[in-house]
């Protein structure tokens, strides 16, 4: 009896499971694994997207090179219905690994155009965003050497600098950000080259417009830091010295083991606001050619010394966001969510610049290696 009420009941199961009902195959559509943006003078919208063609061989279904096709119109939509007609299947963006912006195109405000990825239920909201120093166009048409995919060589170029906090990592959609009224976004920052691209450091934004301003490199670890978004390695040189020979003895370098971040911000009234922010780093030595590291003093003078250079470069970072007015570190999220009176009072685009902001870094070095 219990065999039988067993079996009814996984034959009820079974004419109630609904299949792939949604299942695309590989062989309707083009799977669209790069995008670009572009703008014209005119205001026309262009479109680049890099598609990888498959072949069928020994070891299965593989990509050796991918379709690189450009389109323009009056609106991305527009784009992609034309590009439809130069592909011979579907375009499809749930695989899309990389969406880049167009220098240009990034100054206006982006969320009108990629408005039609967000919108698309199989579009894939997670890709990696950038702007490009120049065009997207020029970017994605870059050949690289065989059987070596643009979209791929991208997503791997800004996955290991987020592995090595250069640049940050998309934890949510951009579009979250984009309409979050207490924060500005940063966003990694692209140079075309003749066969590679090159990371040229974060670009930032104020509201949904790219302000033609960015961070550099050097400033781009410091920076993420500063917004508590360590990753796996956090290496920071800096220049101690300025006389000595050969030129490489005047530099440290220095990996972050692990932070602790304060962040204060004062309000009494619209008027006046203060922040003060204040990070605590453990470091290890891993390159200096001075050999007095044996010495407690040495080690004590040396902590003050970086101490002394990194909260001056963390002011300049500072200063660099203000004059750009982009609240990359969130200020305003904070305000909105603890000083919420205050904050329906503010015009926050108009305040941000002026608020008086002090950063403080304070290094303690807790290895120099297995040897003095």
């Amino acid at each position: 009896m219990k065999i039988l009420k067993v079996s009814f009941i996984s034959l009820i199961g079974v004419t109630l499971l609904t299949g792939c009902w949604d299942q695309h195959f590989l062989k309707d559509v083009k799977l669209v694994m790069g995008s670009g943006i572009d703008i014209t003078s005119d205001g026309k919208i262009v479109s680049t997207v890099s598609i990888p063609l498959f072949t069928t061989g020994p070891g299965g279904t593989e990509t050796t090179e991918s379709q690189v096709i450009t389109e323009s119109g009056d609106t991305p939509r527009d784009v992609r219905n034309k590009l439809n007609h130069k592909i011979a299947e579907q375009f499809d963006a749930s695989e899309l690994m990389v969406l880049m912006l167009g220098e240009e195109y990034a100054k206006q405000d982006i969320s009108a155009g990629i408005d039609v990825f967000y919108r698309d239920p199989k579009s894939s909201v997670r890709a990696n965003v950038g702007v490009v120093k120049g065009t997207a166009s020029e970017l994605l048409n870059i050949k690289l050497e065989k059987n070596k995919l643009m979209s791929e060589y991208l997503s791997s170029l800004i996955q290991s600098n987020q592995e090595s906090t250069s640049l940050p990592i998309q934890t949510r959609p951009l579009l979250s950000d984009m309409f979050d009224p207490g924060t500005d976004f940063v966003l990694p920052l692209i140079k075309p080259k003749e066969k590679e691209a090159q990371i040229m450091g974060l670009a930032m934004f104020s509201g949904n417009k790219y302000t033609g301003q960015y961070l550099t490199n050097k400033d781009s670890t410091l920076f993420l830091l500063m917004a508590d978004q360590k990753s796996k390695d956090a290496v920071i040189k800096l220049k101690v010295h300025k006389n000595k020979k050969p030129e490489l003895s005047n530099f440290i370098m220095l990996n972050v083991l692990n932070l602790k971040r304060d962040l204060k911000v004062r309000v009494k009234n619209p008027d006046e606001i203060s922040v003060e922010l204040k990070l605590d780093l453990n470091v290890e030595i891993m390159e200096y050619p001075e050999k007095q590291l044996y010495s407690k003093k040495n080690i004590d003078k040396l902590n003050k010394k970086v101490s002394s250079m990194l909260s001056n470069e963390a002011n300049n970072i500072i200063k660099k966001m203000q004059k750009a007015n982009s609240d990359c570190l969130g200020i305003g999220r904070h305000i909105n969510a603890f000083h919420h009176d205050t904050w329906e009072k503010l015009n926050w685009k108009k305040e941000y610049p002026n608020i008086d902001f002090n950063g403080i870094v304070k290094i303690k070095i807790t290895k120099h290696g297995i040897f003095n």
